[in-house]
């Protein structure tokens, strides 16, 4: 995982609060935060939508197969 942006220790909170800065400026100005876009950085915007769907099946298949009762609970 050496090419990753985040220690595995902490990845989970640092994409929340990456995730969290992307959603405020969406909310923010929506017409400028995609007029605002680089061609990567629009490249980018749609992968992480990919990403992100990506995420919610995981989620669900994990929550069938990995008992959560030993874990805490948010």
């Amino acid at each position: 995982m050496s090419n990753y942006p985040n220690m595995s220790y902490c990845m989970v909170e640092n994409t929340l609060l990456a995730l969290r800065q992307v959603i405020d400026a969406m909310d923010e100005d929506p017409e400028m935060f995609m007029m605002d876009m680089s061609r990567s950085e629009r490249q980018a915007y749609n992968e992480l939508f990919f990403a992100a769907r990506d995420f919610i099946r995981k989620t669900e298949e994990m929550e069938e197969e990995v008992e959560f009762d030993n874990f805490d609970q948010v």
